[in-house]
């Protein structure tokens, strides 16, 4: 059973719909398609082909100065020094979130989109991180506009789930 009001913002999360012969259902206001992220992260570690690759950007440090992944840029060293504990585990894993919308329709007069949330492990080669297999469509949020400052609210089944870890 699912709860009739949201649990950030308290506004009632369906409305009802007549759908004719005196019979009614409940619509929800707003939608997100959510994809579990954990059990595809959990299959990088079971592969035999990336298994050994979510550990590079701990074995193959580059010398200073020289920035070819992300892993050798002041702000992940900056949070290993911060987070001494999570850096000294290589199999730990590093997320980068992307999120971009488009129009389905091919039309921009339309007030119509979809937001997208893509995951990418950057424990991968460089060469690896960026590719197709390895990017992970996790949320899908169809809506007439951009999510702005309420994307927190979607990804709070993703920040539930890694939170479980």
């Amino acid at each position: 059973m699912h709860s009739k009001e949201c649990r950030f913002c308290y506004k009632p999360r369906f409305h009802i719909q007549d759908v004719g012969r005196g019979k009614y259902k409940e619509v929800p206001i707003k939608r997100r398609h959510y994809l579990p992220l954990i059990p595809r992260l959990k299959r990088l570690y079971a592969s035999m082909s990336s298994a050994p690759h979510m550990r590079w950007h701990h074995e193959n440090r580059r010398e200073p100065r020289v920035l070819c992944h992300p892993s050798n840029g002041e702000a992940w060293k900056h949070f290993d020094k911060m987070y001494h504990e999570f850096a000294t585990e290589p199999r730990n894993v590093r997320l980068a979130l992307f999120s971009d919308g488009f129009s389905p329709f091919n039309n921009l007069t339309s007030p119509y989109s979809c937001w997208l949330v893509i995951f990418t492990p950057y424990n991968l080669p460089l060469e690896l991180c960026m590719t197709t297999p390895f990017m992970f469509l996790t949320l899908i949020i169809p809506m007439p506009h951009s999510p702005k400052g309420k994307i927190g609210v979607y990804l709070q089944p993703l920040i539930d789930e890694l939170n479980l870890y």
